[in-house]
């Protein structure tokens, strides 16, 4: 079995279960997201909880990591 690769920046510090946390929320913030609006690919995490569509300029509201929250389903 592969080992998952971690986002570097944090080192040997604060244990792996963290890091592993971590890796994966800002893997979900950072992957392409699809605009509600115009379809595209272009929506970018502007503020925690406020998205905005590049191409558009359509601005909406969701999770703070992910445009579609567990809150917001």
């Amino acid at each position: 079995m592969a080992k998952g690769k971690t986002i570097k920046g944090l080192g040997a510090r604060y244990g792996s279960t963290l890091r592993k946390r971590y890796t994966n929320v800002y893997r979900v913030q950072k992957a392409k997201k699809e605009c509600p609006s115009c379809s595209s690919m272009k929506l970018k995490r502007v503020a925690s909880g406020i998205w905005r569509c590049g191409a558009c300029g359509h601005t909406l509201a969701g999770g703070a990591y992910d445009v579609s929250s567990a809150s917001t389903r």
